[in-house]
């Protein structure tokens, strides 16, 4: 069973003022990262095949970074609305798409509950929509959220001030599209609260912490609490000698060749929703060798290669550097050539990885020095395909 997932995007963020003149709201960064990643990544590690954005507000900035890319193994497409339609408006692009029931969330908030017992919970109670609960703690001001009791698992609006507020994520039967008009129109005014009068959404509460960068307040707990608790699992990779074959100073394509099985075995990884980021010395930058630009483009191709097979390499670090050979600038002592392992501490920090979920191969000992460092478990790549040795691993860690 794999599930649908549609993403709320189009709102323009007032505000937040000048944060949004120039970037839609769920595109702000947060600690160098949209906002909206976070948001992709935890749906990514449940069962969702396609995710659904629905853009309206610099929309070209979501089609860019977006459409038709698969993240983790799931595919994302954007939507455009010809006009802003609203919260509940928006959905009407979806009636010709959407073939089965569906999970809705809100671009602009983030509430990490385990989406599968909220599935679960969902198909028993067998209302047009499900809404997942929290507690509220810092939103005072928003009433259109608030104020709400659970009774026998149906929501209800409280006549006295509630703990219990909406989360702003939703399963949705299809057939609720149909009620949907091709005009402006509010999912919480003109919907929620008719049907939670009609007692006709069940609701859940979930004690997961709740985020909305709605206002500056709430933009900067976020930066803080993003950083402290998401925690996403990574293979870190050599590139020479792991991915393709090691012939001393690769950089051109003619010369690039994938070792047997890493296609698949990157395939196999991504499915395991296992970020992939790649850690490489490239000293022949230094050396004068080849330039950047070089190994920008053998890495593009690469990347490529790798997407059409279905995979993605979500980062690469590389040390440009050397002690002794560089040149100019890029003779230096740094942190970031392996066996020191700075490349995989900005990584870590980057990507918010959690090390004892992640792994590192190589193979060099300067690889395993850099990983130990890390505290992260390391494995030379063994003789055998590379998608074998993957399965062997994923066994053994699960």
């Amino acid at each position: 069973m794999s599930y649908t997932g549609v993403i709320l995007v189009g709102g323009k963020g007032s505000r937040l003022k000048e944060l949004t003149a120039k970037q839609a709201k769920p595109l702000l960064k947060i600690n160098d990262k949209p906002f909206l990643d976070y948001l992709i990544y935890h749906l990514s590690t449940f069962r969702f095949k396609k995710i659904y954005l629905l853009c309206s507000y610099k929309q070209q900035n979501f089609f860019k970074k977006y459409h038709n890319k698969s993240y983790l193994g799931v595919k994302i497409i954007c939507i455009k609305e010809k006009k802003p339609l609203g919260t509940a408006g928006a959905l009407f692009c979806l009636k010709k798409i959407i073939k089965n029931d569906f999970f809705l969330f809100n671009g602009d908030s983030f509430f990490p509950i385990n989406l599968n017992l909220f599935y679960r919970f969902s198909k028993k109670e067998n209302k047009l929509i499900s809404i997942a609960c929290c507690r509220n703690l810092n939103y005072k001001s928003n009433k259109k959220i608030s104020n709400l009791v659970i009774k026998k698992n149906i929501i209800k609006k409280s006549i006295k001030n509630s703990k219990i507020m909406n989360g702003g994520i939703y399963f949705v039967k299809k057939n609720f599209l149909q009620r949907i008009k091709n005009k402006v129109s509010s999912l919480e005014n003109d919907y929620l609260e008719n049907l939670i009068e009609r007692s006709q959404i069940s609701g859940k509460l979930f004690n997961n912490y709740f985020i909305d960068i709605g206002i500056k307040k709430n933009l900067n707990f976020a930066k803080k609490t993003l950083l402290k608790n998401f925690n996403s699992k990574a293979v870190f990779l050599d590139r020479d000698g792991v991915i393709n074959e090691d012939k001393g100073y690769v950089y051109k394509i003619k010369d690039f060749k994938f070792l047997k099985g890493v296609l698949n075995g990157l395939k196999i990884l991504s499915k395991n929703k296992y970020l992939i980021i790649i850690i490489t010395n490239q000293s022949g930058i230094g050396r004068g060798l080849y330039k950047t630009t070089d190994f920008i483009n053998l890495t593009n191709y690469m990347k490529k290669i790798i997407y059409n097979y279905g995979s993605k390499i979500d980062d690469i670090y590389f040390c440009p550097h050397h002690p002794i050979y560089g040149l100019g600038k890029y003779k230096k002592i740094c942190n970031c050539r392996k066996p020191k392992h700075g490349m995989i501490v900005r990584a870590i920090s980057d990507w918010s990885i959690n090390k004892k979920k992640s792994f590192m191969i190589g193979d060099k000992k300067t690889d395993e020095q850099a990983s130990k460092k890390s505290n992260i478990k390391f494995f030379y790549k063994s003789n055998e395909p590379f998608d074998k040795q993957i399965i062997k691993i994923l066994k053994n860690r699960i």
